[in-house]
């Protein structure tokens, strides 16, 4: 079990930082080289996300059906090809079919991969392992940001793709050999089984509710909603850096935008640890914490920014809030349903936090551009989390009621 999660924190810090987390920093040297614009690249992401969508239930399916190994290998080596192929592209609609391709990858290995097999190997504990592997997303972000830039400036975007090939395709050997579907598949049990054999809150292997069972309970729909509300507040996170440069000390100070994003990353990577320490205990204290950090952030950006240490605040607890959807939903989803038919209901669940994503990339960019401010980013982003709130409220009622 130890083995899986090892393995899972490579792919997060390596094929998923690479592919999702340091999209960004190609965008005006990819643009300056096509000779267009860069928010005509900035579609990438929502690309992305839509590429997920699409991909959820056929990647839940599989997971389920086939041996994990070849479907995370199968992931990892999708994403190796399609940094070869984004290093050959040379116009806006290569560059999209690459962002498309490269949500395959991130599919399984950001939405599926982990949520599922810790939640196979692990009987106790398996909301913090969730949480370490997502954490390293974040470090992967920082570490592969500042060296990707250095290479982009160094040897050019092309074979900094090459690089980034090479690096996604040195964990296959580690898929291949670490990964395991199931402890059965290796005549074992999951982790914590025997210390707690009378636990009656954990989950046992293959008890749980089946997918269909899930689609019909109205537990599923508000996990639905939820899912859907935690991505669309989470759109504010891409636009601090803009936002930034419209502040007073943002214009004085060019890379302050950098360094809130990074303030704001060291945030997310700390929630998910917190979170799924604390989830795993108490699920619905773990999403009150992450949803009020979360709105605390943005009150503070909606009253004003008057100093650089408020700045660094909002952004930090802002921060803790973006590690909310993929520590706790899974977390939820297992304490709700079981692990009978988890990957495949997990996926659905995904699946509104994709469109989510989507729709916050297309909303809160046209607020600002309609409204020339971003007020009405911060008092959206605050409303919805409040809405996230109240559906939490509402689920823990469910899962209560279900549990006497």
């Amino acid at each position: 079990g130890y083995l899986v999660v090892f393995t899972l924190v490579l792919t997060s810090f390596l094929p998923l930082s690479l592919g999702l987390s340091c999209a960004g920093i190609f965008y005006t040297a990819v643009a300056d080289s096509l000779h267009v614009g860069v928010g005509m690249l900035s579609y990438y992401i929502s690309i992305l996300w839509a590429s997920t969508l699409v991909f959820l239930p056929l990647c839940g399916h599989l997971l389920a059906r086939v041996d994990a190994r070849v479907c995370i290998s199968g992931a990892v080596a999708v994403m190796a090809l399609d940094f070869v192929f984004l290093s050959q592209v040379n116009t806006v609609l290569q560059f999209y079919i690459g962002a498309f391709l490269m949500g395959i990858g991130v599919t399984m290995l950001l939405f599926l991969a982990p949520s599922t097999l810790v939640n196979r190997w692990f009987q106790t504990r398996a909301g913090f392992f969730v949480g370490i592997i997502m954490a390293f997303t974040g470090v992967g972000g920082v570490v592969w940001s500042a060296v990707g830039g250095a290479l982009i400036n160094a040897i050019g975007w092309q074979q900094t793709y090459l690089v980034f090939a090479v690096l996604c395709a040195a964990t296959l050997p580690f898929t291949v050999l670490c990964i395991s579907s199931s402890p059965s598949s290796r005549g074992l049990l999951p982790v914590g089984v025997h210390e707690h054999a009378q636990d009656k809150v954990s989950p046992a292997p293959n008890v749980g509710s089946t997918a269909h069972e899930a689609y019909r309970s109205a537990s599923f729909y508000v996990i639905l909603a939820l899912a859907f509300c935690l991505n669309l507040g989470m759109g504010l996170y891409f636009l601090l850096p803009s936002y930034v440069a419209t502040l007073p000390a943002g214009m004085a100070n060019p890379i302050l935008g950098a360094t809130t994003a990074s303030v704001a990353m060291a945030g997310q990577t700390l929630s998910k640890i917190a979170l799924g320490v604390v989830g795993d205990r108490k699920m619905t204290l773990g999403f009150m914490i992450g949803l009020g950090f979360g709105l605390a952030g943005a009150a503070v950006f909606l009253m004003g920014i008057a100093s650089t240490a408020a700045l660094y605040a909002a952004a930090f607890l802002y921060g803790f809030f973006y590690g909310v959807t993929n520590v706790m939903l899974p977390i939820a989803t297992r304490r709700v349903f079981g692990i009978r038919e988890y990957s495949t209901i997990y996926a659905r669940i995904s699946m509104a936090a994709s469109l989510g994503s989507i729709v916050s990339g297309f909303l809160w960019g046209t607020c600002v551009q309609i409204a020339g401010t971003y007020l009405p980013v911060f008092a959206g982003v605050s409303i919805v989390i409040a809405l996230a709130i109240v559906l939490v409220m509402a689920l823990s009622g469910s899962v209560r009621r279900s549990e006497r």
